[in-house]
């Protein structure tokens, strides 16, 4: 009797120990689902948003209440527009940094000539050309988009103007709004007057000499307070909206600095549109994922996939094969909200079934 209570205790025992490390270990990936999907880009029709809710997708950006009600329709939660930055003028860069962004832009090219995007596609690939993630090269900026230096958006009265025109047909039980572009064209800082001249009181009021490190603190800090004080603007107005953002693009000194920032839903890179190597992606998100909560208790951090389907493109390009093995690695690694931007690939042939596997409802 003894024995067979003995052998009955021991095999629960193993049982138990046996579940603690499923757990422990994140299961297996092929097993494992994410329990929320963020996509970026609007369906073009209702068959689309109908697909994008067969694949997974939970949370959608909107622009209009035909897009709203559609996204209703079909069980997803819109959010009604995306802000980007504003502000009086451009950012600044220097000499070479503009030489560059008008190279990969072919700013030279005849824009009826018929091979000019052949040749800035090639252009991008010679530069390492990243589009706005993390750099490859030791000179990269964005290319096309000029963002406005929104550090010098005095009492934020631009950014609060433009913030009421996007909120003032809002549904009225709208959950939330995007927010995007919230960084700089060099992936550094902005040189304007202004800018330099608010670095200069920052290392005088802090007694601090003029260094790589303050610098990169101090532009840091430039956007951390941007978005809480546009956050702060808009919940102020709508005090319930869940706020969701990718950081974008990358802050080169401090890739994944977006935990620092009041924002609800904080999409951080872990796979860019570039293939990344499975070890970079499984560490990006354990961090992206662990250290959500290190400054506000209400944050969800979620690893952003950047998603290009079309591979004749100089953006990275990715295979449904490689992008399964990318889900599979950030499952693993303890994601279970995902974030996609450009989300018309979510529902193209063969990413599409992709994503129903890892992100079905």
């Amino acid at each position: 009797m003894r024995v067979r209570l003995f052998f009955g205790l021991f095999l629960l025992l193993t049982l138990f120990v046996g579940c603690q490390n499923i757990v422990k270990s994140g299961g297996n990936s092929d097993e494992m689902k994410f329990e929320r999907l963020f996509s970026w880009n609007v369906p073009k029709n209702e068959e689309d948003y109908e697909r994008c809710s067969q694949a997974g997708v939970t949370d959608i950006v909107v622009h209009n209440q035909r897009q709203y009600d559609l996204a209703l329709k079909y069980g997803m939660t819109p959010y009604w527009r995306c802000f980007l930055p504003v502000g009086p003028h451009p950012q600044v860069m220097t000499p070479e940094e503009e030489k560059h962004f008008a190279y990969i832009n072919g700013q030279d090219i005849d824009k009826k000539a018929p091979d000019r995007m052949k040749e800035i596609h090639r252009r991008r690939r010679e530069k390492k050309h990243r589009y706005g993630g993390e750099q490859e090269a030791p000179l990269d900026t964005l290319n096309n988009t000029r963002i406005p230096c929104f550090a010098s958006d005095t009492d934020l009265s631009l950014s609060k103007q433009k913030l009421d025109d996007l909120l003032k047909d809002v549904p009225p039980d709208n959950k939330g709004m995007f927010l995007d572009f919230f960084g700089y064209m060099n992936h550094h800082g902005c040189y304007c007057e202004g800018c330099l001249a608010r670095y200069k009181h920052y290392l005088e009021e802090h007694n601090l000499e003029d260094s790589s490190k303050n610098k990169d603190e101090f532009y840091r800090q430039q956007l951390l307070d941007y978005y809480d004080d546009i956050i702060g603007y808009i919940k102020s107005k709508h005090p319930d909206y869940k706020i969701v953002a990718h950081f974008y693009p990358d802050f080169r000194p401090d890739h994944l600095y977006g935990n620092r920032t009041k924002v609800d839903f904080c999409g951080q890179t872990v796979a860019w549109y570039f293939k990344w190597p499975a070890p970079k992606i499984k560490q990006y998100t354990k961090y992206v994922t662990e250290h959500a909560k290190d400054y506000y208790p209400f944050a969800e951090g979620i690893p952003f996939v950047g998603l290009n389907t079309d591979a004749s493109s100089s953006l990275g390009f990715k295979t449904p094969a490689e992008l399964e093995q990318e889900l599979k690695v950030i499952l693993a690694a303890g994601g279970r909200t995902l974030m996609v931007c450009d989300g018309r690939g979510i529902i193209e042939p063969g990413y599409f079934e992709v994503f129903r596997k890892y992100c079905t409802k």
